[in-house]
């Protein structure tokens, strides 16, 4: 079971710095599966501005998640570790809600940048 992430252990982290960036505690939820997309880790309502997280990810939706960050392979090797995987998840949520039109790459690229200043 060590390939799973808990995302919730990290949940006082996770609202810490969703705070940083003007976001509450209600901005982030956690479910058990995203019913139409069996591999989905998270995903956000940019509207609505929510965040939402699987509680338990597994090495197939990771895997999946970090296939779509493949413009990025030297970052990559720094989200095996599961709380920073997490983290630049959130962050690339964070910056999709508040600059909505930005294409997916720009909103990991920004993500990327951030991790290690949060």
């Amino acid at each position: 079971m060590k390939d799973i992430i808990r995302t919730e252990d990290y949940r006082e982290e996770m609202e810490a710095i969703l705070e940083n960036y003007g976001f509450g505690p209600a901005n982030l939820e956690f479910t058990d599966v995203f019913p139409e997309e069996p591999l989905r880790a998270s995903k956000c309502q940019k509207i609505a501005g929510k965040i939402y997280f699987k509680r338990l990810i597994g090495s197939a939706e990771k895997e999946a998640a970090l296939t779509e960050l493949r413009l990025f392979p030297g970052e990559v090797d720094e989200l095996k570790d599961g709380w920073l995987f997490v983290k630049h998840t959130l962050l690339r949520h964070i910056y999709s809600i508040q600059h909505r039109w930005q294409p997916d790459h720009e909103c990991a690229k920004w993500a990327f940048y951030h991790l290690k200043r949060v």
